[in-house]
């Protein structure tokens, strides 16, 4: 997601720009660029206020793409691209618009697999310990994507020598159950366990640590972050501008 800060040129056609001369599109471009981050900053604040104990991926998930005079528009972005797991653009935007929420990398991994179905969503259950911030740790899925062989082109997939070497020492493992009449995938038996990732601890009992479901999460819109990032711009591209311009006339020589 993005909010274009732009030049409206009419609006300074006044003292300042005529005194500017050819040096203005040079000083509107910085005082974008200035007002972009700007913006930035105060996104942190914002991510900070709205959400309870954010992670530095999602703190710092906002980039600028600066203004040039011959592109007299400045971008602040999230970030939609991430080699592991969910862009931070991707959930942020599931909060800023609010409805439902898309399949993430994970979900799309299990599907892809043909161990979830394509209108399934994996919901963590209260045996999935959190991490501080309240996510599923990114160990948890590595142990299970290796466990399942489900690691892309292979890699990470646990070997059976590795999986002994567990049951030896008794160490967590994980399965998938998917309940009753699943004809999709050939050898499995159906089970009264519902549908989803499941483990046995070294004691033998077993609990679900993601369900899966049809019911879509939703968000409320929590995070009016295009609000607020417009009266930012509104609020302070007039200070950047009067800073810039007063730097390029405060040059001798000029």
């Amino acid at each position: 997601m993005k909010i274009p800060v732009t030049y409206n040129r009419i609006a300074f056609r006044d003292r300042v720009a005529r005194d500017l001369g050819r040096d203005l599109p040079f000083a509107v471009a910085r005082a974008l660029t200035w007002t972009a981050q700007d913006i930035k900053a105060n996104s942190v604040k914002w991510i900070d206020r709205v959400f309870d104990k954010p992670t530095n991926w999602t703190r710092n998930a906002a980039f600028v793409r600066p203004a040039t005079k011959r592109r007299l528009v400045s971008e602040v972005f999230f970030k939609d691209q991430a080699s592991k797991g969910t862009p931070a653009g991707k959930y942020l935007l599931t909060h800023i618009r609010g409805g439902r929420r898309p399949h993430t990398r994970w979900e799309k991994r299990l599907i892809a697999m043909g161990i979830m179905r394509r209108n399934e969503f994996a919901i963590p259950t209260e045996f999935a310990r959190l991490d501080p911030y309240d996510n599923v740790p990114r160990g948890l899925y590595a142990k299970i994507i290796a466990q399942l062989h489900i690691g892309d082109s292979g890699i990470g997939n646990e070997t059976n020598s590795s999986r002994r070497r567990k049951i030896a020492r008794r160490a967590d493992l994980y399965f998938v159950s998917y309940g009753q009449s699943f004809s999709r995938k050939r050898g499995v038996q159906d089970t009264n366990l519902p549908r989803g990732i499941w483990k046995r601890d070294s004691d033998g009992d077993i609990a679900p640590l993601f369900i899966f479901t049809e019911a879509a999460p939703t968000y409320r819109r929590v995070f009016p972050w295009k609000e607020w990032a417009t009266k930012t711009a509104t609020a302070r591209f007039p200070i950047n501008f009067r800073r810039s311009a007063q730097m390029i006339l405060r040059k001798p020589n000029r």
